[in-house]
């Protein structure tokens, strides 16, 4: 059932569940879902509301030291769906976002690549992928380029010892905006709560474990007069966003006075970004309408399209992996999009979206005037400088980068986040090597010229968040284990792209799922577990 703090729990001081999980975004909602075959009783706890509001709006603020970032308020979402309702892509007329999970190489330790490697390989995260695509309704998971070649739409001719052809699936936001809360609706065991921020979590003494602590409670916020309520529940899920994830375990007491799962300065620390990047433009030989138009046929793999069984893909160009383990470069994929608009024209839009005093709720589009279905226009009204490369990129783990409380406060009185961010001469190295990359492919194949904007920042605000609270075995390198359980806390547990210990290129949404579907399954186990009278505790890794 849903409820709203603000109307419903007037006389009400506390709320006791089996689960309590804080935050309704996707990775909330997932776990959430896991748990309704079981007997426990679940409450979501959600800062918004169903629709956007201001004074949830201004709770997302924030303040930035570094590089350039787009205004906090922006790049969060304090309602339920979480950032789904901020996706900037359509299909069908409805909100939607592009899809791939993490490459095998993603989760391996790579010399030279300081911090890497994930506690886990992709062979135990693969099954959870598969899960992830349905409840993402998504078509087969198949992200490779072979499976979704056709006569007219096929991959181009490129040394695949420089680049490879893969794809992107398209899903919109209905698993999350309507499916998932349509069941939570009609569950009387899952409570989703609006309008209940958390202020605090009530960390003490006595876990299982001589040197461990748990989790009693959560201390809520609720309205403008900060009404307080407090939930009591058995584990507690963390899953309100990497900034968010990392300000309430540092704002929350544990053992000896320290922030809770900060033994070792680990929360807030490597927060990872997919910077994009708009330095290559393809100029197809002679530059003439022709040679463009026939390009844009050749091409037409790379265009979003809609395969034979409905699946919405679109072709993108990878990083092999032989050359991610042998060089210096990151992950990077490039996606291709007319060249209409200048690039001192973006460079301006850009820079009116990071100093807006009212800041947009929308983000950047990947894909600007003329977008998808190019491939199907006429090329000479379209793409007058040819073909431009959009490069989504990874971001390596540097503790530098990080999430601090700030000095200022919110209307509860909470220190808002402080977040520190560079673009490090070393990545922008590593980008000039990728340009040259990727440039190479295309020109040793005969595709034209590629122009290549050396020595220009890529734009940091894809809004994909990641890293703050990082998933390590070893607890002086991590924040949580592998089963996303906070180091030294037996009762909390972390949902979303904050236990990501590198973040691959990828929009994290089909990797945090399959993460938040794998947590929520152990969490159901241990239910089932103690509803047939078997030992109940935590599930370990």
């Amino acid at each position: 059932m849903i409820l709203d703090a603000l109307h419903s729990l007037t006389t009400r001081k506390d709320i006791d569940a089996d689960v309590c999980i804080i935050g309704a975004g996707p990775a909330g909602l997932v776990v959430a879902r896991r748990l309704l075959p079981t007997r426990a009783r679940v409450v979501v706890l959600e800062s918004g509301g169903l629709v956007e509001e201001t004074a949830s709006r201004e709770l997302d603020a924030g303040r930035v030291v570094g590089g350039p970032y787009a205004d906090l308020r922006t790049v969060r979402c304090r309602r339920v769906g979480g950032t789904v309702n901020l996706w900037n892509t359509e299909v069908d007329g409805k909100p939607a976002a592009k899809y791939v999970p993490l490459d095998p190489i993603d989760f391996e330790a790579r010399e030279g690549y300081a911090h890497s490697g994930w506690p886990f390989g992709y062979d135990e995260i693969e099954p959870w992928y598969r899960e992830a695509q349905a409840l993402c309704g998504l078509g087969p998971f198949e992200y490779g380029a072979t499976a979704w070649s056709r006569p007219g739409r096929e991959p181009l001719a490129l040394d695949e010892r420089l680049v490879e052809s893969k794809v992107y699936q398209f899903g919109t936001a209905a698993p999350f905006l309507e499916a998932s809360i349509a069941l939570l609706r009609d569950d009387d065991r899952v409570t989703l709560l609006q309008h209940a921020t958390v202020v605090e979590l009530e960390g003490h003494g006595g876990g299982r474990n001589a040197d461990g602590v748990s989790v009693s409670g959560a201390a809520v916020a609720v309205g403008p007069h900060a009404q307080r309520l407090r939930i009591h529940a058995g584990v507690f899920v963390l899953a309100a966003g990497a900034i968010e994830n990392a300000r309430l375990l540092l704002a929350s007491v544990g053992r000896e006075g320290r922030s809770l799962g900060n033994e070792h300065d680990l929360v807030g620390r490597y927060f990872m970004e997919h910077p994009r990047d708009y330095g290559l433009t393809l100029l197809p030989s002679g530059r003439s309408s022709p040679s463009l138009r026939s390009f844009f046929e050749e091409a037409a793999f790379y265009d979003r399209h809609r395969s034979e069984d409905g699946t919405i893909v679109m072709g993108r160009l990878a990083v092999p992996p032989h050359a991610l383990r042998e060089g210096s470069e990151l992950q990077a994929s490039a996606t291709l999009i007319p060249a209409v608009p200048s690039p001192s024209v973006w460079r301006r839009t850009r820079a009116r979206l990071r100093i807006s005093r009212t800041p947009s709720r929308q983000p950047p589009a990947d894909y600007p005037r003329g977008g998808p279905g190019w491939s199907r226009r006429e090329a000479s009204s379209l793409a007058p400088a040819g073909m431009r490369l959009l490069l989504n990129l990874e971001q390596a783990p540097r503790p530098d980068n990080r999430v601090v409380l700030g000095r200022e406060r919110d209307a509860y009185g909470r220190r808002l986040p402080e977040l520190h961010w560079r673009w490090t001469e070393a990545e922008q190295r590593a980008l000039e090597e990728t340009r040259r990359r990727f440039a190479k492919a295309l020109e040793s194949a005969g595709y034209g010229r590629v122009q290549v904007s050396e020595g220009t920042a890529p734009d940091p605000n894809a809004h994909h968040h990641a890293g703050t609270t990082r998933m390590h075995a070893d607890p002086r390198c991590g924040v949580v284990d592998a089963s996303c359980r906070v180091h030294g806390v037996e009762n909390l547990f972390i949902a979303g792209a904050s236990v990501f210990p590198t973040a691959g290129f990828a929009n994290p949404m089909l990797t945090m799922v399959a993460l938040a579907a794998r947590l929520g399954a152990r969490l159901a186990r241990s239910y089932t577990e103690r509803d047939s009278g078997r030992d109940a505790s935590p599930p370990g890794p």
